[in-house]
């Protein structure tokens, strides 16, 4: 879990970079979110968005141009593929509360589990597990589904983020879905470069010292603009380690590129990776260009609202299948596989996210004791 969030937070480090402009008298080179692929032989044009991976409002200026260009694809596709991700996390063992506690998966703790203490044979009473069990709002369900900041920020969020909308509405259309990077490619190369930039000797120093115009806070407006030169430059401004974006940035450019190449070879596709993965001479923008592909800015309009609240209207077909807990105890039909994603040592949690409709099924169990209180299956 705690790889998983700092994975996030490092991509929201780069885009948040993003501010207004990088000249006013400057012909800007990056100008829109939103590019056309055409050329090196393709038959229909596929497109590039840069996202932001957030559920803000502001991050869902999607005009007709944006439907269009998914409606008229054959594969959408984001960084990772989302129908792989509860699978990869599980194998990562990110739900498990020693994760998040800061445990490494894989590494046994030193600590004993079968020591003999004054509270071996003590049992406390369950109604206080009952009510957190009932109120729980699991956090790894919410970065899968949601991205919710808090209830207070409601009025200023969608109901999921900007990747996960592109995702749901290419799966509503019918279309096939891909990831231009693997994940366990993606989570390796993050740590090597958190482990190149701790060995790297010559480190840049932030400098605080910059004009308001590329300031962090300008994120929204920038956003709304589409402006990429700007992000690009207040990258480059904020870079503490050559190393760290060798690995976490440009490699990952390199991986994504050669992607949506081999993707485009065979089929049309609408492709949306950070925006910060897009401007620069090593940018999948350019990189696709020497690839022999012509890219070219779409800028989109106004907001439309009613191709949005169509695609929200559909609901991707789902079939469900029984699922038994280890022991027998129960059994339920969901559309999925259940993970063990619980993040709490009161309770066992088994959860499933349905990804395309942005809905969860969750099971949870409360070990009570109730005989040791005199109390029988009926709660009496």
């Amino acid at each position: 879990m705690k790889r998983y969030l700092i994975l996030a937070a490092t991509v929201l480090f780069y885009f948040g970079a993003q501010s207004q402009g990088p000249s006013k008298t400057k012909a800007k080179k990056y100008p829109s979110l939103f590019w056309e692929i055409s050329g090196n032989g393709l038959k229909k044009p596929s497109y590039l968005f840069g996202t932001m991976h957030v559920s803000s409002k502001i991050a869902f200026n999607l005009a007709d141009s944006f439907y269009l260009a998914i409606k008229n694809s054959d594969v959408v596709a984001l960084e990772t593929n989302p129908e792989t991700w509860q699978e990869d996390m599980n194998n990562y063992d990110m739900g498990s509360p020693n994760y998040r506690y800061g445990f490494n998966p894989g590494i046994t703790n030193d600590m004993p589990s079968d020591f003999f203490n004054i509270r071996t044979l003590r049992f406390g009473k369950y109604e206080k597990k009952l009510e957190v069990a009932m109120f729980s709002k699991p956090s790894m369900i919410n970065n899968l589904l949601y991205r919710s900041q808090s209830d207070n920020n409601s009025d200023f969020e969608e109901d999921t983020y900007l990747d996960l909308y592109i995702y749901q509405t290419g799966k509503k259309l019918g279309k096939k879905v891909a990831g231009v990077e693997q994940y366990e490619q993606s989570m390796k190369l993050m740590a090597e470069a958190f482990r190149d930039a701790a060995k790297e000797k010559n480190k840049k120093e932030k400098s605080f010292d910059y004009d308001e115009e590329f300031s962090p806070a300008k994120l929204q407006e920038a956003y709304r603009a589409g402006n990429l030169d700007q992000l690009d430059s207040i990258n480059k401004l904020n870079s503490q380690s050559d190393a760290f974006d060798e690995k976490f940035l440009y490699r990952r450019n390199e991986i994504q590129a050669n992607s949506i190449d081999s993707i485009l070879k065979s089929s049309s596709l609408f492709v949306g990776v950070g925006a910060a993965h897009l401007p620069g001479n090593r940018g999948v923008i350019e990189l696709l260009r020497r690839k022999g592909y012509k890219l070219r800015p779409i800028f989109m309009g106004t907001r439309d609202n009613k191709q949005k609240d169509a695609v929200e209207k559909v609901r991707v077909p789902i079939t469900f299948s029984t699922q038994t807990a280890d022991d027998g105890f129960y059994k339920v039909d969901i559309p999925g596989k259940f993970y063990h994603f619980g993040e709490s040592f009161l309770f066992d949690q088994q959860q499933y996210a349905d990804m395309a409709n942005g809905s969860f099924y969750m099971v949870t169990r409360v070990k009570t004791n109730s005989l040791y209180w005199g109390h029988n299956a009926d709660g009496s």
